[in-house]
């Protein structure tokens, strides 16, 4: 196959705690909840012309980030390693969403990556190519369950850490509603700030653990979604997270220009939000707001819960 192109979507985390202390990968992640976006990262590859890999990097504006090929010559190494492949590639990796503001960037061109070079070189049953691209995040200190909820799709309950499809375990159910993306353009939150800081490892940890403790209790299908959003909110606040000054403002700027079927809530760990219907049934249209965010200067990105 002369070139391969997959799309991986993004992934937003409401909620979640973090198990990191484990010596194996495969065992690190985190309980929590959250959605799988429609937009994300797509990951072109092909076999090189010439000796020596090249990979580009561009992202959501277009433009080509410089040092970004550091993220995914780790995993190109390694499944060469893996498979016994040492042919050189050139590949393209295209960002849909920001960086560093909770869209799992990281995760979803990783998962990517891995699946595109499984592809082009007929190497790795799914399972092995899920469970290298889980390694390499955490690794990077990417993100924790990002990998874990793609895998499952649609919006999921993750109620064991780890690699899927094991030993993570993840239950889900399809949304397909729309939903708006916001985030401030001059804060970006690094998830290794969070999750190697002992501090806010105990926070966060605690009130993500009291979260899943309630939601795995419940049937996990759309009619969980209103108690979802509601700990949703209650794990901004018992984290800390929502203690963040430009957390706080950015929220309740998006909340003080909403309409009465819009549900506004953190993305963790960026300075972002995502805006979902209230209620899955009636109209939902954030053209206005969108339009309004655009005007003081917020990044806004309609996408589609999958």
């Amino acid at each position: 196959m002369s070139e391969v192109s997959v799309h991986v979507g993004g992934h937003v985390t409401l909620l979640f705690s973090i198990h990191s202390a484990s010596l194996l990968a495969r065992n690190q992640g985190s309980k929590g909840a959250g959605f799988c976006l429609e937009h994300g990262v797509i990951v072109t590859v092909k076999e090189a012309v010439s000796e020596g890999d090249t990979i580009s990097v561009f992202n959501f504006k277009g433009e080509k980030l410089a040092s970004g090929e550091s993220l995914y010559f780790p995993l190109l190494e390694e499944f060469r390693e893996l498979f016994g492949i040492d042919t050189s590639v050139e590949m393209v990796v295209e960002l849909e969403l920001p960086v560093s503001q909770g869209f799992g960037m990281s995760a979803a061109g990783l998962l990517a990556t891995s699946l595109a070079l499984g592809e082009l070189f007929n190497r790795g049953e799914i399972s092995q190519l899920v469970r290298l691209a889980h390694r390499l995040d955490r690794e990077n200190s990417g993100g924790l369950g990002d990998v874990l909820g793609l895998w499952a799709g649609g919006c999921e309950l993750r109620t064991k850490p780890g690699s899927p499809p094991f030993p993570g375990k993840c239950r889900s159910f399809p949304v397909g509603c729309p939903a708006l993306l916001v985030w401030d353009p001059e804060n970006e939150k690094h998830t290794s700030d969070y999750i190697d800081n002992e501090q806010w490892i105990s926070r966060i940890t605690k009130a993500g653990e009291d979260s899943v403790s309630r939601l795995e209790k419940m049937n996990w299908d759309l009619n969980v979604w209103d108690t979802l959003l509601s700990e949703a909110d209650t794990f901004a606040m018992d984290s800390g997270l929502l203690e963040e000054e430009s957390r706080a403002n950015l929220l309740n700027l998006v909340v003080s220009n909403s309409k009465e079927n819009m549900s506004n809530h953190l993305c963790m760990l960026g300075t972002s939000v995502i805006v979902v219907p209230k209620d899955l049934s009636k109209e939902f249209d954030f053209d206005d707001l969108a339009s309004h965010l655009v005007s003081l200067g917020l990044g806004i990105k309609p996408t589609i819960l999958q």
